[in-house]
């Protein structure tokens, strides 16, 4: 399993978290197990989504495609970072 911390800079999350939702299926098939959805406290249009993925190979093709590229450009979101993540362990 792979990890992926993705940043966001919306324009509107109202606006974004549709598109969100409606993705959750491609997402899926891509190889997406779970998403954890952030907002920053500070700003309420910076998301902050963590996702575990079956590899990382399938989730920078999803990440990376032009076509999720072209869809958050579409409605006003761009990319502030995206950091691919290798658990090595879970604690409390």
């Amino acid at each position: 399993m792979v990890y992926v911390l993705g940043r966001l800079k919306l324009e509107s999350y109202d606006k974004w978290k549709p598109l969100f939702d409606e993705r959750s299926a491609i997402r899926k098939e891509s190889g997406s197990k779970e998403a954890h959805l952030f907002r920053n406290s500070d700003d309420q249009n910076e998301a902050v989504i963590v996702f575990e993925w079956d590899s990382r190979e399938n989730a920078q093709n999803y990440m990376e495609s032009d076509e999720m590229l072209k869809s958050l450009h579409d409605i006003g979101a761009e990319i502030i970072s995206i950091t691919y993540l290798d658990e090595q362990e879970k604690s409390i």
